[in-house]
């Protein structure tokens, strides 16, 4: 999470002078905002690693949840973060792991992010962007649903759901 805190702190200074924080929150649940809050769904790249046979596998179907809030008379606003996990295939008691992502992969959603938040929250024209996130290597096999915390909650973009 210190990365992600570190990208968010650097994009965030240019945000008008407001302070903004970013938090780790597994609780937020997409498509249940509180009250002026907004909610931004991102689809990237990760690897995961299985804490009891250490199997790693890739997944370019990782879902990420940013909830975010601004307090303009306190100049502040707040982002809640939960990175989806996906528990290992082969293990029978599994647990959901946490993904690892780049550090690019972080930056694009970050900056993604900031223009939702831009948006929204400064009423800001949408800018012209084109970067997108990136994986290096092969990704074998089909997206394992059952094993994919996004897909029981209904969010994956491969859950029969959407």
């Amino acid at each position: 999470m210190e990365l992600w805190v570190r990208v968010f702190r650097d994009r965030a200074a240019g945000l008008d002078g407001d302070e903004w924080t970013l938090e780790l929150n597994d609780s937020i649940e997409p498509g249940r905002t509180q009250r002026g809050w907004n909610q931004y769904i991102r689809n990237s790249y990760a690897q995961f690693r299985c804490s009891l046979c250490r199997r790693s596998w890739p997944s370019k179907q990782v879902q990420v949840l940013f909830h975010f809030s601004r307090e303009s008379s306190l100049r502040r606003g707040t982002v809640r973060v939960r990175r989806f996990k996906q528990k290992c295939r082969r293990c029978s008691a599994a647990r959901m792991e946490e993904p690892s992502f780049t550090v690019e992969n972080i930056d694009v959603m970050v900056e993604k992010l900031m223009e939702k938040i831009r948006i929204r929250c400064y009423g800001e024209e949408p800018p012209e962007s084109n970067r997108n996130l990136r994986f290096d290597g092969r990704i074998e096999g089909p997206h394992e649903r059952l094993h994919c915390e996004a897909c029981l909650k209904g969010i994956c973009s491969q859950s029969p759901a959407q």
